[in-house]
């Protein structure tokens, strides 16, 4: 339970974070409200979800920051800069293993029940939502502070297969920090199901706007708890810098 602590009172410190997480999130989401199903209005869309990933590369930069503790701690311009590319990669990958979760799943529900696959993947997309995002949640627990730690240290990490392992080697830690993005998928469910199909065309509301919040509060909380573990599991100065390494990369200097 230290570790939970610890890691609520690192996020309730630099709450602005929380802030900054919730309204970017809620952009992206009037961003898909605006462009609807308008193909002129992707540019509009690509430009806030680019937005999205700069801004979580802020975030999450100076969250890593703090639970590393450096002697020379960086903006979080910097980190936007340093970490924009890595952090966009992990999340294309992550996203791209959640879209053929859908895929199959979708594939085996026509299957079953002989209808269209439009109509499947829009039942399977509704109904399993809250599973789907779940999913993701618990790849980018670890993966991302180790694509982070990679990026500091300068070197090259398979950040999703370590990401995985680090549940295998801290079990209990895990269990803990799992509660939160358990949390997160209950809280958004909940809105999800309450909503009903179609919502997601609809402008964010209050309600929605409100849950934002909440989330993007547990998954700072979660993210910092899984920084400071992965941290202990690859224990070592998080300030070498490996040979020939990109001297631009977010991190003190060697």
């Amino acid at each position: 339970m230290t570790l939970l602590r610890e890691s609520f009172s690192a996020v309730n410190a630099r709450f602005h974070l929380v802030g900054i997480y919730t309204l970017v999130a809620l952009l992206v989401r009037f961003a898909g409200h605006w462009t609807g199903d308008d193909p002129s209005g992707l540019p509009l869309m690509l430009g806030a979800m680019l937005l999205s990933v700069a801004a979580d590369g802020g975030i999450f930069g100076v969250l890593f920051q703090a639970a590393m503790g450096p002697k020379e701690p960086l903006s979080f311009l910097q980190w936007m800069a340093g970490l924009f590319l890595p952090v966009f990669w992990l999340l294309f990958k992550i996203g791209l293993l959640q879209a053929l979760l859908i895929a199959v799943v979708s594939t085996a529900h026509q299957a079953l029940t002989g209808g269209a696959l439009p109509e499947s993947f829009q039942r399977v997309l509704y109904w399993g939502l809250p599973f789907f995002d779940l999913t993701a949640q618990v790849l980018a627990l670890y993966s991302l502070p180790v694509c982070i730690l990679a990026r500091v240290r300068r070197t090259w990490r398979p950040a999703i297969r370590q990401g995985l392992a680090v549940f295998r080697t801290r079990p209990s830690e895990s269990g803990l920090l799992l509660l939160l993005p358990l949390a997160v998928t209950a809280i958004e469910s909940t809105l999800h199901f309450a909503l009903g199909p179609g919502s997601e065309k609809a402008p964010p509301g209050y309600a929605e706007g409100l849950v934002s919040l909440a989330g993007a509060y547990l998954t700072l909380v979660a993210f910092f708890g899984a920084t400071r573990v992965v941290l202990a599991s690859f224990a070592g100065d998080p300030r070498e810098v490996a040979a020939g390494a990109d001297p631009t990369a977010p991190g003190p200097a060697a």
